[in-house]
């Protein structure tokens, strides 16, 4: 009978071998977290995260850029049934010199008492990661409505004049591809654009090239559209506003909000609407949209819409602009209606 290998003695050179294979940033994460000889052989995980961010140099406008990414922490799948402590969704960024830092919802700011001090063990606790996007500011240019990467040298972007440009390493301007874009997102190694109709494209990083994929969504098409992959399938969100004045000249929201969602089948080049996305809960914000099933985060129920950015201007519904809409009642509700969503926005307990 062979002995046991011991992990921790594997030599630095395969190790090297091994880190240079992962393109996932949860996983080096836990690559690094499994003793210090591994962690010690592999390259920390700012600079690794940022080999893309240091890949467009070349641009003739000043512009600042930095990463986003979402983590959902949970407890271990063995120590669920416990109750220790409950999920908690946060943000990261990190700039291109790789400062990482914490940072709140923009709608919803949460205070923290100084000095703020915490480590997680990733041995410990699970972590999954949700989605990333990019922040570009472009100084006295355009200002990015959604920025993604499709590869490590390629990144398309979402104008706030609604144009889909592509920027690639060692270009020195944008390549502009498409206009009046409601979303984009990356799907399948591909990137995903739709119209306010629902006329939807796929473009090939590589070769640029465009190619229709649904000519339109059925019915009435609504005035507010999202992309969203979940479980292996590309979603579209389609919203409808029917905004009316009261007696008090007011707005009124109040069954003025249609929601439908649909999957697409490329084979029949159509968009499917779904009854029912089960237990399903979907975050949708300009800058990054994901899923989530509903016993990741602990919550009573799925089929629900979570809106992280200020999506309807006109409402007074919302807080700070976040709110929730229940597919099961068709009804839009501010988020602290529903406390155990509004809880993975604010710190954990001490």
């Amino acid at each position: 009978m062979a002995a046991e290998s011991n992990w921790s003695e594997l030599p630095k050179d395969l190790l090297y071998l091994i880190w240079q294979q992962i393109d996932n940033e949860t996983d080096l994460i836990r690559f690094r977290s499994i003793c210090s000889h591994w962690r010690s052989s592999s390259i920390p995980p700012i600079q690794h995260s940022n080999i893309l961010l240091s890949k467009f140099p070349h641009l003739k406008f000043p512009f600042n850029f930095s990463k986003c990414s979402y983590f959902l922490i949970k407890q271990p799948p063995q120590q669920q049934q416990i109750a220790l402590f409950r999920p908690w969704l946060i943000r990261v960024t990190q700039n291109l010199s790789g400062k990482t830092k914490l940072s709140e919802f923009p709608l919803l700011p949460f205070d923290l008492t100084p000095p703020f001090q915490f480590s997680l063990d990733l041995n410990r606790f699970s972590l999954l990661h949700l989605g990333t996007n990019f922040i570009i500011d472009f100084k006295e240019y355009m200002f990015p409505k959604k920025v993604v990467a499709v590869t490590p040298l390629i990144l398309a972007i979402l104008l706030d004049n609604n144009h889909l440009v592509l920027l690639r390493s060692g270009d020195e301007c944008w390549t502009d591809l498409l206009s009046s874009i409601q979303d984009i997102c990356v799907f399948n190694g591909w990137i995903y654009a739709v119209e306010v109709g629902g006329k939807t494209a796929k473009i090939g990083p590589e070769d640029l090239s465009v190619q229709l994929v649904v000519n339109r969504v059925l019915g009435r098409p609504g005035d507010i559209k999202f992309l969203v992959e979940s479980e292996g399938e590309l979603l579209l969100v389609d919203i409808e506003e029917n905004f009316y004045f009261d007696s008090s000249l007011e707005y009124t929201f109040e069954d003025a909000l249609t929601i439908h969602v649909f999957r697409i089948d490329e084979k029949v080049k159509e968009w499917v609407e779904l009854t029912s996305l089960r237990d399903k809960i979907l975050f949708l914000g300009y800058g990054c949209s994901f899923s989530v099933s509903a016993s990741d985060i602990s919550a009573v129920k799925g089929n629900c819409v979570i809106f992280m950015d200020d999506v309807f201007e006109n409402s007074r519904i919302c807080d700070n602009g976040m709110c929730v809409f229940d597919l099961d009642q068709g009804q839009l509700s501010p988020l602290s209606d529903y406390p155990y969503y509004l809880k993975l926005f604010r710190p954990p307990p001490n």
